[in-house]
Formats: structure tokens, C-alpha cells, sequence
């Protein structure tokens, strides 16, 4: 798929991004999933702000299991733009306080350590 292939090679599929984001607001969960999750690995740090807006809204719409997913890719996010860590903080504490099951929760509080740990500033938010 093509996350996978972000995965391994996020400038090939840079390109695709304007399409990607098209594909947010699908209504099959399972594609805007990995549309959010193949724009939060292979977007621009100038787009992270708006990619947020969009997910926090689809956030509530999702399975916990997407959402680990989507958690997930927010930790890679944050790692390539460790300058970005304030934002995408404050977007894994709000969604922690929200419905979810035990390993969604797991995955934000890991994520939230891991940022801590992985970027220094992070340690002083």
C-alpha cells in the first residue's frame, strides 16, 4: 500500500499528498486512516498545523485500533519535526482525555514519553 511505501520512502510519495488530503473526509474509516497516516509521515513541517485541525475532528470517529495507528504515525511526526513537539504534546494530552480503551491509551502515554525522552525541549513543556 501506498503507506507502506511512506514508510520506507516518504519523498516518493510526497507528491501524492494534495490527493491524500482529499481522501481525509472519505467515508470509509479505513482509507481516511491511511490518508492521515501516510500525509503525518510524509507532510511538510508548514502543513502540520492544518493536518492536526483535520484529525482532531476524525480522532472521535475512529476505532481505537486506527487510532494507535494514527498515534503512532504522530510520534514519527514529531520526531522529523522535533520543533513541532508543543503542538503535537498538547494534541496527544487532549486526546488522552477522551473515550478510549486500554491500549490506545498505552500508545498515547508511550508516544508522550517517548517524544519526552527522544527531544530535548520536550522535557521542559
Amino acid at each position: 500500500t501506498l503507506n507502506k511505501v511512506a514508510m520506507a520512502h516518504p519523498l516518493a510519495v510526497t507528491p501524492c499528498n494534495m490527493d491524500m488530503e482529499g481522501l481525509i473526509n472519505d467515508s470509509n474509516r479505513s482509507i481516511a486512516t491511511l490518508a492521515i497516516t501516510t500525509l503525518l509521515k510524509t507532510g511538510s513541517e508548514s502543513g502540520v498545523e492544518r493536518l492536526m485541525k483535520q484529525i482532531t475532528s476524525f480522532m472521535s470517529e475512529i476505532a481505537d485500533d486506527f487510532k494507535i495507528v494514527v498515534v503512532d504515525a504522530i510520534r514519527a511526526m514529531c520526531l522529523k519535526f522535533p520543533q513541532k513537539h508543543r503542538l503535537l504534546m498538547t494534541f496527544l494530552s487532549n486526546v488522552l482525555r477522551e473515550e478510549g480503551g486500554f491500549a490506545y491509551k498505552k500508545a498515547i502515554v508511550d508516544t508522550l514519553l517517548s517524544i519526552i525522552a527522544r527531544v530535548a525541549e520536550a522535557k521542559e513543556a
